[in-house]
């Protein structure tokens, strides 16, 4: 039996448990990481965070989904992360290079009257092209997808495809729907395991306010509902300002757990990601 020693953050309710593994190497099977993250019977969390060495930047980070599948991105977990370096003095920075399997990013930890303030992180250039997002759509392998009509039992959907730095598909629900009367739980996994994804999808439902702001419900690749998505308000203030629904390069987007700020200030720019984090608690866990 192993002790593991683990830190508890959150973003906006997006929950995460973050080890330290720059000094001894750990590795978990995906049982053991969906066991650890399980919210009956291990310490409960969305995702699980090993920080690890890097030869290309400050930090690795090999972010696990709630279910242990590996993913090559979490806005919000990089976030946390970059509070944990911090705040258990891994690096004095306060502006933190992080390796992703989906390249190095760029986190900046604003600070104000030595409490902590928000934390912004460079999302890089968000991904149009459908082979690298990736979506398989016969005839469509050099075309943005962008209003594609998919029917799944009797439900149709409109579609909105893009990577940032991990696959989403963004649906834009009718004005006169309510975002809570969404059935998540039904349309989520539909699109999620729909056949035209590869690697399977996150999916975002987001109803606009206004030019400038956008609500949004998340079903998260290999967790489910999250109270929050960093990549997931990325994709979706790029797609709705793809669409000519949002006007600002300054989005608010308000999420069941709270609110992330979001900044894309031209499309051949990088997007921008900000919001605060809280550290819960610190922990032991055996394994």
């Amino acid at each position: 039996m192993r002790k593991i020693k683990f830190s508890k953050f959150t973003g906006q309710g997006n929950d995460f448990i973050i080890i330290d593994s720059t000094i001894q190497h750990l590795k978990f099977s995906s049982e053991e990481i969906s066991k650890i993250c399980n919210r009956n019977f291990g310490i409960g969390a969305d995702g699980l965070i090993l920080v690890e060495e890097s030869v290309k930047a400050d930090y690795m980070m090999k972010y696990y989904n709630n279910d242990g599948t590996i993913a090559e991105m979490c806005g919000n977990g990089i976030r946390c992360m970059a509070v944990f370096i911090y705040k258990n003095n891994l690096s004095e920075k306060k502006l933190l290079n992080i390796e992703t399997l989906s390249g190095v990013k760029e986190v900046l930890i604003n600070t104000k009257e030595a409490s902590l303030n928000s934390i912004k992180v460079n999302m890089g250039l968000p991904e149009f092209n459908p082979e690298k997002i990736p979506v398989n759509i016969e005839g469509r392998q050099n075309n943005e997808i962008f209003n594609y009509k998919v029917k799944i039992n009797s439900n149709i959907f409109n579609i909105n495809c893009v990577s940032m730095g991990n696959p989403h598909c963004v649906v834009l629900i009718d004005e006169n729907m309510d975002l809570n009367n969404v059935p998540l739980n039904e349309w989520g996994p539909a699109l999620e395991n729909f056949h035209i994804f590869p690697k399977k999808t996150n999916v975002e439902f987001i109803r606009i306010v206004s030019n400038k702001e956008l609500s949004m419900r998340v079903w998260e690749r290999g967790v489910g509902e999250t109270l929050a998505c960093g990549t997931g308000a990325c994709a979706a203030v790029v797609c709705a300002t793809k669409l000519g629904k949002i006007k600002s390069d300054n989005v608010r987007v308000n999420l069941p757990g709270g609110k992330l700020n979001i900044t894309w200030k031209n499309k051949k720019s990088s997007v921008f990601l900000e919001g605060t984090v809280n550290h819960i608690f610190n922990g032991e866990y055996f394994i």
